[in-house]
């Protein structure tokens, strides 16, 4: 029996950065998997009436992509889920009809991969690097905890990890930075499409912005917009998460 997939992401109403992250693996997984198995689904309800008002752009909620799947006749559906943590939208995924995939941060080799890809940790010719993720209410939100301190285990003592709504604010990046000799810092999205966050949040020139916030403490920042679903070793560790619980269910090929 073949199985349909949905991939499921939180979602942006930011069509451009959609084309380079979520839609590259999307496309990924049909050219691979074949088209009539698959659906779009943005877990984020809020991002898809969004759409859908000011865009006049139909996307999927979760519940809606299940459902169009079962109206094709497939009884067996299986989630890849393009979320980073085990946090609040990825648990609104439901594996009643089929697997779930794991988030992009899970297990251990999960975290080796970020912490050693070269292109992903490239300074750029800065002295330190800033990631700025989300962050959760959820108890996930210590996945970037972890992952600072595989970064640091590493040697990557150059290299720090922030959130906008979690436990590590940039208050917490700038006493470290005090304990340093680096001057300029590159900041980047830890996150899977460079949407509001990253544009308004962490990067703008507005007064609590993260880049406003580094330049008032005499730093020197250069930004790079670039979301994580960008990079072909993480689009590539979404396939593998999503041919993982398709073994598990006897890895049947689809036509």
């Amino acid at each position: 029996m073949e199985k349909g997939i949905v991939v499921a992401s939180y979602g942006t109403v930011h069509t451009e950065t959609l084309k380079k992250t979520i839609e590259v693996i999307e496309n990924n997984v049909k050219k691979k998997y074949g088209e009539k198995n698959f659906e779009r689904a943005f877990t984020s309800k809020r991002v898809c009436h969004k759409l859908k008002t000011e865009k006049n752009y139909l996307v999927f909620n979760y519940e809606e992509a299940l459902n169009a799947l079962k109206n094709k006749g497939f009884n067996n559906i299986v989630t890849l889920s393009l979320h980073i943590l085990d946090g609040v939208e990825y648990k609104k995924l439901n594996n009643k009809y089929g697997k779930i995939s794991e988030p992009l941060l899970f297990v251990e080799e999960d975290y080796e991969k970020i912490v050693e890809n070269e292109e992903f940790n490239d300074t750029k010719g800065n002295d330190a690097i800033i990631f700025v993720g989300h962050g959760s209410e959820d108890i996930s939100d210590k996945s970037y905890e972890k992952l600072q301190k595989k970064y640091e285990k590493a040697g990557k003592n150059n290299i720090f990890i922030g959130t906008i709504e979690g436990k590590i604010q940039i208050s917490d990046i700038l006493e470290k930075l005090q304990n340093t000799d680096y001057k300029k810092i590159l900041i980047k999205p830890f996150l899977i499409v460079a949407g509001k966050h990253a544009k308004k949040d962490i990067m703008s020139d507005t007064e609590n912005s993260w880049k406003t916030i580094l330049e008032k403490n005499g730093y020197t920042v250069e930004t790079e917009l670039v979301g994580m679903g960008e990079y072909q070793f993480i689009q590539e560790m979404f396939m593998k998460k999503l041919e993982k619980i398709l073994y598990i269910n006897k890895g049947e090929i689809y036509g």
